[in-house]
């Protein structure tokens, strides 16, 4: 099922606010200086980039999931600006400058304000426009006291320009009633993005009992979950927090790569290190390689299949052929549907067993990097008939797909590698898996990647089935 919220629009938005910025810059050099050339310009154009963006990143305005009010982001933009003129005087002052002209800095502070508030504002009434004809918005499923969802539907309603459908609601209306089996039952039928529990009132007595099974199934089935209480606690775990209608809601997991700055951080950090690696060791270890797959076994050097990725989408992986092709086979292993490889699977050839050691046969996907549908680090993706068996044994397995799937991963230095048909691995290789999804950060990647060289490189490589 597609989902109906599009990823893109926050990055183009964001986009079009540094080009506005450039474009400030440039009016308000035209109009200091008309056609004269100045040299010094070009080195402080680049400084003053890196600065907003920078300005940009520290404020955390560029969120994935923002309900806040329009009032709220005009501070936050305001926030930016302080942030980044400030900045632009600093390093005036500390590079003594003094050759800048103070009537181009008053243009261009003052273009660059204006034109971005302004764009804001049109930005908006574009998006609440958009949005009012049904595009872009999360499909959500609302659980609750039935005063308080009649309150938030009308709102979601009312308000298109946050995004959020309510598309079913499930309201309290017997304490005997298993909940968490109505939820599974609607989402058996239909597809959801999130579901919004609102406690309080006579359903918060209720949720007591079945909060963790109504989560459960919700994750199970690859939703995320929000949970708007009518008053706060103090909660041991690390969550995120939101606020919808004038009330705060927390997320149950908390996802640092919700944020944009994050994910430009990772895929800036996948896309150079890839890149790197495919020009100084990929083009001439994949010849050695291909030569020595030819003369184990006959086939193509590169083996494709399709496998699981971000958001339950299905993307062509590609690692080096370690195995013969099975004439007893009907099916196609490339279709993603296929026989689990175990250690000691007698299809193996004797340079497959040296790469699947190293880890080597997964090289290749450094081409799945560079397109963007795989990460250096993450989770294993796995192909289309394990990842349909797995998701129905192991509780919450599905919360894996919230990033992209990667080549190496924390659970895969930890020893969660390669194929099994362990249920209690599987769900130890989860776990780790959604441990990394909320504690990501650029130095872990850095210390998944570095761990995995030297796993690979002394053939130390753990393995806990």
């Amino acid at each position: 099922m597609i989902n109906r919220y599009n990823r893109l629009l926050l990055p183009i938005f964001y986009l079009i606010d540094f080009l506005l910025v450039l474009a400030s810059y440039f009016i308000a050099y035209q109009l200091r200086f008309q056609n004269e050339v100045t040299k010094s310009y070009s080195g402080l154009f680049i400084i003053y980039s890196v600065i907003w963006l920078l300005s940009s990143f520290i404020c955390k305005s560029y969120i994935e999931r923002q309900a806040h009010n329009f009032i709220w982001h005009l501070r936050r933009l305001g926030l930016t600006q302080i942030i980044f003129i400030g900045f632009a005087f600093i390093y005036l002052v500390a590079s003594k400058s003094h050759f800048i002209s103070r009537r181009f800095l008053l243009i261009f502070f003052l273009f660059e304000v204006f034109i971005l508030f302004g764009w804001h504002v049109v930005r908006r009434q574009l998006t609440v426009w958009y949005r009012s004809k049904g595009k872009n918005y999360r499909s959500v499923i609302v659980m609750g006291d039935i005063e308080r969802v009649s309150h938030f539907s009308a709102w979601a309603n009312d308000n298109p320009e946050y995004g959020y459908r309510v598309d079913c609601s499930i309201c309290y209306d017997d304490s005997r009633k298993n909940y968490a089996r109505s939820l599974r039952a609607e989402l058996k039928r239909t597809h959801y993005d999130e579901l919004i529990i609102l406690t309080g009132g006579s359903f918060g007595v209720m949720l007591e009992n079945q909060i963790q099974w109504i989560i459960d199934e919700a994750e199970n089935f690859g939703l995320r979950v929000m949970i708007a209480p009518s008053y706060m606690r103090n909660y041991a775990q690390r969550f995120e927090i939101d606020n919808l209608n004038g009330q705060t809601v927390l997320s149950v997991r908390y996802e640092p790569l919700l944020y944009l700055h994050n994910r430009l951080l990772k895929r800036l950090f996948d896309f150079l290190l890839s890149t790197l690696i495919f020009l100084l060791i990929y083009w001439w270890f994949y010849l050695v390689v291909a030569t020595l797959i030819k003369l184990s076994s006959r086939g193509l050097v590169l083996f494709r299949q399709k496998r699981v990725g971000i958001n339950d989408k299905t993307f062509t992986c590609y690692k080096f052929r370690t195995m013969r092709y099975s004439s007893d086979n009907n099916r196609d292993p490339e279709d993603g549907f296929g026989e689990i490889t175990l250690e000691n699977d007698n299809r193996i050839t004797w340079i497959g067993r040296l790469l699947r050691k190293s880890n080597l046969d997964e090289l290749p996907q450094l081409i799945n990097v560079i397109i963007g549908n795989m990460s250096l680090v993450g989770p294993r993706p796995h192909m289309l008939e394990e990842d349909l068996r797995i998701r129905k044994k192991v509780p919450k397995y599905r919360i894996r797909q919230f990033i992209k799937p990667g080549i190496t991963g924390w659970a895969a230095i930890n020893g969660y590698r390669g194929g099994t048909n362990n249920l209690e691995l599987m769900i130890k290789r989860t776990e780790y898996d959604i441990w990394y999804i909320e504690n990501w950060s650029i130095t872990l990647d850095v210390k998944i990647v570095l761990r995995t060289i030297w796993q690979m490189i002394t053939f130390r490589i753990p393995n806990a089935y």
